[in-house]
């Protein structure tokens, strides 16, 4: 079932930007299954919302997990005969993928797309995080910002919010450690994160010609 799911995927995925293609998925995947392995939680479950979660993403500059983008998903699944059972659950995880709450966590979510979110949050961080926040912020028209731009944090990040690059770590990335459900996932995001941070020290430097 795995392998017909990323069959499609790739072809599905074909038409997103390469921050959030195949190899974003693949990558996704992998990071779940680490992960579920220490924590728990259905293989075949976390593994197809990981491939799946993107097909609907993006339309124009529009972020898009909508009602009827869902519908389609969970129509691709019944066309490749899943597991009935399984189908809302991997449904479910996609509808709260990128539910960003760095206040307060109150909803109760399944084993499963508590992996998956951690898996997700952290190919934002480290060097890849830093390639797709550079590559996204381009494709969308975004300035890379300036260390002026690391101090505007009147407010948190929201889903589909434009900003400058360098911005984008402020009110995402940097708070993304932190927004870890499971205790392994805290304990890999720990060295993404700080290498985060050591980068931004480094633009802050090389920005005003510094050695």
């Amino acid at each position: 079932m795995i392998e017909k799911i990323k069959v499609r995927a790739k072809e599905r995925l074909a038409q997103n930007d390469d921050a959030h293609g195949y190899s974003h998925t693949e990558r996704v995947s992998n990071l779940a299954e680490v992960i579920r392995q220490h924590e728990g939680g259905d293989v075949l479950i976390t593994s197809t919302a990981s491939y799946m979660h993107d097909w609907c993403a993006y339309r124009g500059r529009e972020y898009h997990v909508s009602e009827t983008a869902l519908a389609e998903i969970k129509k691709e699944l019944i066309f490749l005969a899943f597991p009935s059972e399984k189908i809302e659950p991997v449904i479910d995880i996609i509808r709260h993928h990128e539910d960003y709450d760095f206040q307060n966590k109150k909803q109760l979510l399944s084993q499963e797309c508590l992996v998956f979110q951690d898996a997700d949050r952290l190919d934002a961080l480290g060097a890849i995080g830093i390639a797709r926040c550079f590559y996204t912020s381009a494709s969308l028209g975004c300035p890379l910002g300036t260390p002026e731009d690391m101090h505007k944090l009147e407010e948190r990040y929201t889903v589909g919010q434009l900003t400058p690059a360098i911005q984008h770590f402020y009110q995402k990335l940097l708070h993304l450690k932190e927004s870890m459900n499971t205790k392994y996932a805290r304990q890999l995001a720990q060295k993404r994160h700080d290498f985060l941070v050591e980068f931004l020290k480094r633009f802050k430097l090389e920005w005003n010609g510094k050695i």
